[in-house]
Protein backbone atom coordinates (compact mmCIF):
# COMPACT_ATOMS: atom_id res chain seq x y z
CA UNK A 1 0.00 0.00 0.00
CA UNK A 2 2.75 2.45 0.95
CA UNK A 3 4.46 1.86 -2.40
CA UNK A 4 1.31 2.75 -4.37
CA UNK A 5 0.74 5.89 -2.30
CA UNK A 6 4.35 6.86 -2.91
CA UNK A 7 3.82 6.35 -6.66
CA UNK A 8 0.77 8.65 -6.60
CA UNK A 9 2.83 11.20 -4.73
CA UNK A 10 5.46 10.89 -7.48
CA UNK A 11 2.89 11.74 -10.16
CA UNK A 12 1.63 14.76 -8.22
CA UNK A 13 5.11 16.15 -7.56
CA UNK A 14 6.21 15.49 -11.13
CA UNK A 15 3.21 17.45 -12.39
CA UNK A 16 4.00 20.31 -10.00
CA UNK A 17 7.72 20.58 -10.86
CA UNK A 18 7.68 19.79 -14.57
CA UNK A 19 5.61 22.89 -15.29
CA UNK A 20 8.10 25.43 -13.91
CA UNK A 21 10.49 25.68 -16.91
CA UNK A 22 7.53 25.87 -19.30
CA UNK A 23 5.96 29.01 -17.80
CA UNK A 24 7.44 31.56 -20.27
CA UNK A 25 6.52 29.42 -23.31
CA UNK A 26 3.03 28.84 -21.97
CA UNK A 27 2.67 32.60 -21.54
CA UNK A 28 3.56 33.08 -25.21
CA UNK A 29 1.02 30.46 -26.29
CA UNK A 30 -1.72 32.07 -24.22
CA UNK A 31 -0.78 35.59 -25.28
CA UNK A 32 -0.12 36.76 -21.72
CA UNK A 33 2.75 37.29 -19.27
CA UNK A 34 4.73 34.78 -17.24
CA UNK A 35 3.45 36.45 -14.07
CA UNK A 36 -0.16 35.93 -15.20
CA UNK A 37 0.42 32.18 -15.68
CA UNK A 38 0.84 31.99 -11.90
CA UNK A 39 -2.98 31.98 -11.80
CA UNK A 40 -3.03 28.54 -13.40
CA UNK A 41 -0.51 27.26 -10.87
CA UNK A 42 -2.06 28.71 -7.72
CA UNK A 43 -5.59 27.74 -8.82
CA UNK A 44 -4.51 24.09 -8.76
CA UNK A 45 -2.97 24.41 -5.30
CA UNK A 46 -5.95 26.21 -3.82
CA UNK A 47 -8.41 23.74 -5.38
CA UNK A 48 -6.49 20.91 -3.75
CA UNK A 49 -6.70 22.75 -0.44
CA UNK A 50 -10.46 23.27 -0.81
CA UNK A 51 -11.24 19.63 -1.58
CA UNK A 52 -8.75 17.96 0.77
CA UNK A 53 -11.11 18.22 3.79
CA UNK A 54 -13.71 16.21 1.85
CA UNK A 55 -11.23 13.46 0.96
CA UNK A 56 -11.37 11.71 4.34
CA UNK A 57 -15.19 11.76 4.34
CA UNK A 58 -15.32 10.42 0.78
CA UNK A 59 -12.81 7.70 1.69
CA UNK A 60 -14.94 6.56 4.62
CA UNK A 61 -18.16 6.82 2.61
CA UNK A 62 -17.11 5.07 -0.60
CA UNK A 63 -13.96 3.20 0.43
CA UNK A 64 -10.35 4.28 0.06
CA UNK A 65 -9.77 2.02 -2.94
CA UNK A 66 -12.67 3.47 -4.95
CA UNK A 67 -11.83 7.08 -4.11
CA UNK A 68 -8.14 6.53 -4.84
CA UNK A 69 -8.94 5.03 -8.26
CA UNK A 70 -11.34 7.83 -9.15
CA UNK A 71 -8.82 10.46 -8.08
CA UNK A 72 -6.07 9.08 -10.31
CA UNK A 73 -8.48 8.82 -13.27
CA UNK A 74 -9.72 12.40 -12.82
CA UNK A 75 -6.17 13.72 -12.46
CA UNK A 76 -5.18 11.95 -15.68
CA UNK A 77 -8.15 13.22 -17.72
CA UNK A 78 -7.59 16.76 -16.45
CA UNK A 79 -3.94 16.51 -17.50
CA UNK A 80 -5.07 15.85 -21.07
CA UNK A 81 -7.35 18.89 -20.92
CA UNK A 82 -4.45 21.02 -19.68
CA UNK A 83 -2.39 19.90 -22.65
CA UNK A 84 -5.10 20.89 -25.13
CA UNK A 85 -5.80 24.30 -23.54
CA UNK A 86 -5.69 27.25 -25.95
CA UNK A 87 -6.19 30.12 -23.48
CA UNK A 88 -5.17 30.89 -19.91
CA UNK A 89 -8.82 30.65 -18.87
CA UNK A 90 -9.14 27.13 -20.32
CA UNK A 91 -5.87 26.12 -18.69
CA UNK A 92 -6.97 27.48 -15.32
CA UNK A 93 -10.27 25.58 -15.47
CA UNK A 94 -8.45 22.36 -16.40
CA UNK A 95 -6.02 22.88 -13.51
CA UNK A 96 -8.96 23.31 -11.14
CA UNK A 97 -10.34 19.96 -12.31
CA UNK A 98 -6.89 18.46 -11.90
CA UNK A 99 -6.76 19.88 -8.39
CA UNK A 100 -9.95 18.06 -7.44
CA UNK A 101 -8.29 14.79 -8.42
CA UNK A 102 -5.07 15.70 -6.64
CA UNK A 103 -6.98 16.50 -3.45
CA UNK A 104 -8.27 12.94 -3.23
CA UNK A 105 -5.11 11.14 -4.35
CA UNK A 106 -2.19 11.36 -1.93
CA UNK A 107 -4.20 12.48 1.15
CA UNK A 108 -6.46 9.42 1.05
CA UNK A 109 -3.52 7.07 0.68
CA UNK A 110 -1.48 8.90 3.31
CA UNK A 111 -4.26 8.60 5.89
CA UNK A 112 -4.46 4.84 5.37
CA UNK A 113 -0.69 4.45 5.74
CA UNK A 114 -0.39 6.71 8.81
CA UNK A 115 -3.17 4.83 10.58
CA UNK A 116 -1.05 1.68 10.33
CA UNK A 117 2.24 3.23 11.43
CA UNK A 118 3.71 3.16 14.96
CA UNK A 119 5.28 6.39 16.22
CA UNK A 120 8.64 4.63 16.49
CA UNK A 121 8.53 4.02 12.72
CA UNK A 122 7.18 7.48 11.86
CA UNK A 123 10.37 9.02 10.47
CA UNK A 124 11.13 5.91 8.41
CA UNK A 125 7.61 5.67 6.97
CA UNK A 126 7.47 9.35 6.06
CA UNK A 127 10.88 9.05 4.41
CA UNK A 128 9.62 6.08 2.36
CA UNK A 129 6.58 8.04 1.20
CA UNK A 130 8.68 11.10 0.45
CA UNK A 131 11.55 9.59 -1.58
CA UNK A 132 9.62 9.00 -4.83
CA UNK A 133 8.28 12.55 -4.65
CA UNK A 134 11.80 13.86 -4.16
CA UNK A 135 12.91 11.89 -7.21
CA UNK A 136 10.17 13.65 -9.17
CA UNK A 137 11.49 16.96 -7.85
CA UNK A 138 14.83 16.33 -9.55
CA UNK A 139 13.48 14.71 -12.72
CA UNK A 140 10.62 17.18 -13.26
CA UNK A 141 12.37 20.47 -14.16
CA UNK A 142 14.91 19.03 -16.64
CA UNK A 143 12.23 16.86 -18.23
CA UNK A 144 9.85 19.81 -18.45
CA UNK A 145 12.55 21.96 -20.02
CA UNK A 146 13.49 19.20 -22.46
CA UNK A 147 9.91 18.65 -23.62
CA UNK A 148 9.23 22.38 -23.86
CA UNK A 149 12.40 23.14 -25.84
CA UNK A 150 12.33 20.23 -28.28
CA UNK A 151 8.64 19.26 -28.49
CA UNK A 152 6.00 21.46 -26.84
CA UNK A 153 5.00 22.48 -23.34
CA UNK A 154 1.79 20.50 -23.89
CA UNK A 155 3.70 17.24 -23.54
CA UNK A 156 4.47 17.96 -19.90
CA UNK A 157 0.81 17.13 -19.24
CA UNK A 158 0.38 14.34 -21.77
CA UNK A 159 3.08 12.23 -20.07
CA UNK A 160 0.76 11.88 -17.06
CA UNK A 161 -1.47 9.57 -19.12
CA UNK A 162 0.66 6.38 -19.01
CA UNK A 163 1.59 7.05 -15.38
CA UNK A 164 -2.07 7.45 -14.47
CA UNK A 165 -3.13 4.27 -16.27
CA UNK A 166 -0.38 2.30 -14.53
CA UNK A 167 -1.44 3.74 -11.18
CA UNK A 168 -5.05 2.66 -11.68
CA UNK A 169 -3.94 -0.89 -12.52
CA UNK A 170 -1.69 -1.08 -9.45
CA UNK A 171 -4.48 0.11 -7.16
CA UNK A 172 -6.80 -2.62 -8.46
CA UNK A 173 -4.16 -5.30 -7.97
CA UNK A 174 -2.52 -4.36 -4.68
CA UNK A 175 -4.78 -1.97 -2.76
CA UNK A 176 -7.02 -3.37 -0.06
CA UNK A 177 -10.60 -4.04 -1.06
CA UNK A 178 -12.91 -1.08 -0.62
CA UNK A 179 -13.74 -0.80 3.07
CA UNK A 180 -16.63 1.47 3.96
CA UNK A 181 -17.19 2.74 7.47
CA UNK A 182 -20.03 4.53 9.18
CA UNK A 183 -19.85 8.20 8.28
CA UNK A 184 -21.38 11.36 9.64
CA UNK A 185 -23.50 13.64 7.51
CA UNK A 186 -21.45 15.69 5.06
CA UNK A 187 -20.82 19.20 6.37
CA UNK A 188 -21.86 21.09 3.25
CA UNK A 189 -21.88 24.52 4.93
CA UNK A 190 -18.36 24.05 6.26
CA UNK A 191 -17.17 22.93 2.83
CA UNK A 192 -18.75 25.99 1.18
CA UNK A 193 -17.28 28.40 3.73
CA UNK A 194 -13.79 26.89 3.44
CA UNK A 195 -13.89 26.95 -0.35
CA UNK A 196 -15.30 30.45 -0.54
CA UNK A 197 -12.74 31.84 1.89
CA UNK A 198 -9.73 30.28 0.17
CA UNK A 199 -10.94 31.00 -3.36
CA UNK A 200 -11.73 34.67 -2.80
CA UNK A 201 -8.59 35.25 -0.76
CA UNK A 202 -6.18 33.90 -3.38
CA UNK A 203 -8.09 35.63 -6.18
CA UNK A 204 -7.75 38.91 -4.32
CA UNK A 205 -4.02 38.43 -3.77
CA UNK A 206 -3.38 37.53 -7.40
CA UNK A 207 -5.49 40.42 -8.68
CA UNK A 208 -2.61 42.69 -7.63
CA UNK A 209 -0.29 40.99 -10.13
CA UNK A 210 -2.98 41.40 -12.81
CA UNK A 211 -3.09 45.14 -12.10
CA UNK A 212 -6.82 45.10 -11.36
CA UNK A 213 -8.52 47.90 -9.42
CA UNK A 214 -7.65 48.22 -5.75
CA UNK A 215 -11.35 48.23 -4.92
CA UNK A 216 -11.73 44.73 -6.36
CA UNK A 217 -8.53 43.55 -4.67
CA UNK A 218 -9.52 44.82 -1.22
CA UNK A 219 -13.06 43.57 -1.75
CA UNK A 220 -12.03 39.99 -2.53
CA UNK A 221 -9.43 39.83 0.24
CA UNK A 222 -11.92 41.31 2.69
CA UNK A 223 -14.62 38.85 1.62
CA UNK A 224 -12.12 36.00 2.01
CA UNK A 225 -11.29 37.15 5.54
CA UNK A 226 -14.97 37.38 6.49
CA UNK A 227 -15.75 33.94 5.08
CA UNK A 228 -12.65 32.60 6.82
CA UNK A 229 -13.88 33.95 10.15
CA UNK A 230 -17.24 32.22 9.73
CA UNK A 231 -15.52 29.02 8.54
CA UNK A 232 -13.43 28.91 11.72
CA UNK A 233 -16.42 29.67 13.93
CA UNK A 234 -18.42 26.97 12.17
CA UNK A 235 -15.64 24.42 12.66
CA UNK A 236 -15.44 25.26 16.37
CA UNK A 237 -19.17 25.10 17.04
CA UNK A 238 -20.46 22.39 14.67
CA UNK A 239 -20.87 18.98 16.38
CA UNK A 240 -19.32 17.15 13.42
CA UNK A 241 -17.42 19.65 11.24
CA UNK A 242 -15.95 18.62 7.93
CA UNK A 243 -12.61 19.94 9.13
CA UNK A 244 -11.85 19.52 12.82
CA UNK A 245 -9.45 22.12 14.22
CA UNK A 246 -8.61 19.96 17.23
CA UNK A 247 -5.02 19.18 16.14
CA UNK A 248 -4.18 22.89 16.31
CA UNK A 249 -4.43 22.60 20.10
CA UNK A 250 -1.15 20.65 19.93
CA UNK A 251 1.58 23.35 19.77
CA UNK A 252 4.01 21.34 17.65
CA UNK A 253 1.32 20.72 15.03
CA UNK A 254 0.29 24.38 14.95
CA UNK A 255 3.88 25.53 14.48
CA UNK A 256 4.64 22.93 11.82
CA UNK A 257 1.58 23.63 9.71
CA UNK A 258 0.21 27.09 10.38
CA UNK A 259 2.82 29.53 11.70
CA UNK A 260 6.51 28.71 11.28
CA UNK A 261 5.96 25.95 8.75
CA UNK A 262 3.42 28.03 6.85
CA UNK A 263 5.79 30.97 6.49
CA UNK A 264 8.62 28.71 5.39
CA UNK A 265 6.44 27.09 2.73
CA UNK A 266 5.37 30.53 1.48
CA UNK A 267 9.04 31.29 0.97
CA UNK A 268 9.92 27.98 -0.67
CA UNK A 269 7.01 27.96 -3.13
CA UNK A 270 7.65 31.57 -4.08
CA UNK A 271 11.30 30.83 -4.79
CA UNK A 272 10.39 27.75 -6.85
CA UNK A 273 8.14 29.93 -9.03
CA UNK A 274 10.68 32.75 -9.45
CA UNK A 275 13.84 30.80 -10.31
CA UNK A 276 12.87 29.16 -13.65
CA UNK A 277 11.33 32.41 -14.90
CA UNK A 278 14.45 34.33 -13.83
CA UNK A 279 16.74 31.93 -15.65
CA UNK A 280 14.81 32.26 -18.92
CA UNK A 281 13.71 35.90 -18.82
CA UNK A 282 16.57 37.37 -16.81
CA UNK A 283 19.46 35.15 -17.93
CA UNK A 284 18.16 34.40 -21.43
CA UNK A 285 18.51 30.61 -21.18
CA UNK A 286 16.37 28.02 -22.96
CA UNK A 287 13.64 26.18 -21.08
CA UNK A 288 15.85 23.08 -21.05
CA UNK A 289 18.80 24.95 -19.52
CA UNK A 290 16.49 26.54 -16.95
CA UNK A 291 15.12 23.10 -16.11
CA UNK A 292 18.63 21.75 -15.58
CA UNK A 293 19.48 24.64 -13.25
CA UNK A 294 16.30 24.16 -11.24
CA UNK A 295 17.12 20.45 -11.23
CA UNK A 296 20.42 21.30 -9.49
CA UNK A 297 18.47 23.21 -6.86
CA UNK A 298 16.22 20.21 -6.30
CA UNK A 299 19.09 17.72 -6.51
CA UNK A 300 20.44 19.29 -3.34
CA UNK A 301 17.05 18.61 -1.79
CA UNK A 302 17.21 14.94 -2.73
CA UNK A 303 20.90 14.41 -2.02
CA UNK A 304 20.82 15.43 1.63
CA UNK A 305 17.74 13.33 2.40
CA UNK A 306 20.11 10.45 3.14
CA UNK A 307 21.29 12.21 6.29
CA UNK A 308 18.39 14.61 6.94
CA UNK A 309 16.72 12.29 9.45
CA UNK A 310 20.02 11.88 11.30
CA UNK A 311 20.39 15.66 11.50
CA UNK A 312 16.92 15.98 13.02
CA UNK A 313 17.63 13.16 15.48
CA UNK A 314 20.99 14.67 16.45
CA UNK A 315 19.81 18.22 17.11
CA UNK A 316 16.09 17.83 17.79
CA UNK A 317 13.23 19.71 16.17
CA UNK A 318 13.78 23.12 17.78
CA UNK A 319 17.50 23.40 17.07
CA UNK A 320 17.14 22.02 13.55
CA UNK A 321 14.40 24.46 12.61
CA UNK A 322 16.00 27.49 14.26
CA UNK A 323 19.53 26.96 13.00
CA UNK A 324 18.40 25.49 9.71
CA UNK A 325 16.30 28.52 8.80
CA UNK A 326 19.26 30.82 9.35
CA UNK A 327 21.38 28.56 7.14
CA UNK A 328 18.72 28.68 4.41
CA UNK A 329 18.72 32.48 4.44
CA UNK A 330 22.52 32.74 4.42
CA UNK A 331 23.10 30.31 1.54
CA UNK A 332 20.26 31.96 -0.43
CA UNK A 333 21.75 35.47 -0.34
CA UNK A 334 24.00 34.76 -3.38
CA UNK A 335 20.80 34.26 -5.42
CA UNK A 336 20.30 38.01 -5.09
CA UNK A 337 23.69 38.68 -6.68
CA UNK A 338 24.03 36.25 -9.59
CA UNK A 339 23.30 37.24 -13.20
CA UNK A 340 23.71 35.93 -16.74
CA UNK A 341 27.49 36.49 -16.58
CA UNK A 342 28.00 34.58 -13.34
CA UNK A 343 29.98 31.37 -13.82
CA UNK A 344 28.06 28.11 -13.55
CA UNK A 345 30.79 26.99 -11.15
CA UNK A 346 29.26 29.50 -8.74
CA UNK A 347 25.58 29.25 -9.68
CA UNK A 348 25.26 25.46 -9.43
CA UNK A 349 26.85 25.06 -5.96
CA UNK A 350 24.66 27.88 -4.67
CA UNK A 351 21.52 26.20 -6.01
CA UNK A 352 22.54 22.83 -4.55
CA UNK A 353 23.25 24.41 -1.15
CA UNK A 354 19.90 26.21 -1.11
CA UNK A 355 18.03 23.03 -2.02
CA UNK A 356 19.87 20.96 0.57
CA UNK A 357 19.29 23.42 3.40
CA UNK A 358 15.58 23.66 2.63
CA UNK A 359 15.30 19.87 2.47
CA UNK A 360 16.46 19.49 6.06
CA UNK A 361 13.81 21.98 7.12
CA UNK A 362 11.03 20.15 5.33
CA UNK A 363 12.17 16.82 6.80
CA UNK A 364 11.89 18.31 10.28
CA UNK A 365 8.53 19.97 9.59
CA UNK A 366 6.97 16.87 8.01
CA UNK A 367 7.81 14.83 11.11
CA UNK A 368 7.11 17.56 13.67
CA UNK A 369 3.44 17.80 12.75
CA UNK A 370 2.76 14.18 13.76
CA UNK A 371 5.31 13.95 16.58
CA UNK A 372 2.98 14.67 19.52
CA UNK A 373 -0.47 13.96 18.12
CA UNK A 374 -2.74 11.35 19.72
CA UNK A 375 -3.72 8.52 17.38
CA UNK A 376 -7.37 9.61 17.17
CA UNK A 377 -6.38 12.94 15.63
CA UNK A 378 -4.16 11.54 12.86
CA UNK A 379 -6.93 11.66 10.24
CA UNK A 380 -7.92 15.26 10.94
CA UNK A 381 -4.29 16.29 11.25
CA UNK A 382 -3.37 14.74 7.90
CA UNK A 383 -6.17 16.65 6.17
CA UNK A 384 -5.25 19.90 7.93
CA UNK A 385 -1.58 19.48 7.10
CA UNK A 386 -2.24 18.74 3.43
CA UNK A 387 -4.64 21.67 3.24
CA UNK A 388 -2.18 24.02 4.94
CA UNK A 389 0.62 22.89 2.65
CA UNK A 390 -1.40 23.59 -0.49
CA UNK A 391 -2.73 26.92 0.78
CA UNK A 392 0.71 28.19 1.75
CA UNK A 393 2.17 26.99 -1.55
CA UNK A 394 -0.62 28.63 -3.55
CA UNK A 395 -0.39 31.89 -1.64
CA UNK A 396 3.41 31.74 -1.91
CA UNK A 397 3.21 31.60 -5.71
CA UNK A 398 0.65 34.41 -5.66
CA UNK A 399 2.80 36.61 -3.41
CA UNK A 400 5.87 35.99 -5.57
CA UNK A 401 3.89 37.03 -8.65
CA UNK A 402 2.67 40.13 -6.81
CA UNK A 403 6.23 41.04 -5.77
CA UNK A 404 7.43 40.70 -9.37
CA UNK A 405 4.51 42.74 -10.72
CA UNK A 406 4.81 45.53 -8.15
CA UNK A 407 8.56 45.82 -8.67
CA UNK A 408 8.06 45.98 -12.43
CA UNK A 409 5.33 48.62 -12.11
CA UNK A 410 7.44 50.72 -9.74
CA UNK A 411 10.10 50.95 -12.46
CA UNK A 412 7.58 51.92 -15.11
CA UNK A 413 7.88 48.70 -17.09
CA UNK A 414 4.90 48.06 -19.36
CA UNK A 415 3.44 44.86 -20.75
CA UNK A 416 4.60 42.78 -17.80
CA UNK A 417 8.29 42.94 -18.77
CA UNK A 418 10.69 41.93 -15.99
CA UNK A 419 14.24 42.98 -15.16
CA UNK A 420 16.87 41.35 -12.94
CA UNK A 421 16.06 43.91 -10.26
CA UNK A 422 12.47 42.64 -10.19
CA UNK A 423 13.65 39.08 -9.61
CA UNK A 424 16.03 40.21 -6.85
CA UNK A 425 13.28 42.14 -5.10
CA UNK A 426 10.95 39.13 -5.25
CA UNK A 427 13.63 36.71 -4.03
CA UNK A 428 14.54 39.06 -1.20
CA UNK A 429 10.89 39.13 -0.18
CA UNK A 430 10.78 35.32 -0.02
CA UNK A 431 13.86 35.29 2.22
CA UNK A 432 12.16 37.67 4.64
CA UNK A 433 9.21 35.27 4.83
CA UNK A 434 11.56 32.40 5.73
CA UNK A 435 13.32 34.52 8.34
CA UNK A 436 9.98 35.40 9.96
CA UNK A 437 9.46 31.70 10.74
CA UNK A 438 12.25 31.95 13.34
CA UNK A 439 9.91 33.98 15.57
CA UNK A 440 7.70 30.91 15.96
CA UNK A 441 10.40 28.23 16.10
CA UNK A 442 12.05 30.07 19.00
CA UNK A 443 8.91 29.51 21.09
CA UNK A 444 9.20 25.73 20.84
CA UNK A 445 10.30 23.74 23.86
CA UNK A 446 13.68 21.97 23.51
CA UNK A 447 11.84 18.77 24.52
CA UNK A 448 9.40 18.98 21.60
CA UNK A 449 9.14 15.65 19.77
CA UNK A 450 11.64 13.76 21.95
CA UNK A 451 9.66 10.54 21.45
CA UNK A 452 10.28 10.75 17.71
CA UNK A 453 13.83 12.14 17.52
CA UNK A 454 15.30 10.62 20.67
CA UNK A 455 17.16 13.91 21.18
CA UNK A 456 17.64 14.89 24.81
CA UNK A 457 18.64 18.54 25.29
CA UNK A 458 21.43 19.22 27.74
Amino acid sequence: MALIVAAAFFMEILDATIIAPAIPEMAKSFGTTAVAVSTGISSYLITVAIFIPASAWLSDRFGARNVFTFAIALFTVASVLCGFSQTLEQFTLARILQGIGGAMMSPVGRIEVMRRTDKAQLLRTIAFLTWPGLSALVVGPPLGGLLTTYLSWRWIFFINVPIGILGIVLVQVFFDRARRTAVRRFDLLGFALNGGALGTLIYGIESVSRNESWIATVGFIGLGAILGFFAIRHALTHPAPLLSLGPFSVPSFAIGTLTGGGLFRLSASGTAFILPVMFQVGFGTTAFAAGLLVGCYLAGDLGIKIVANQIVRRFGFRNTLLGGTLVVVLVSIPLLLINARTSLWIVIPVLVAVGASRSVQFTALNSLIFAELPAEQIGSASALNSMSHQVSSGIGVGLAAVALALSSLSQGHGGGSLSMLDFRVALGFTLLLALAAVLFYSRMSPQTGMQVTGHRPR
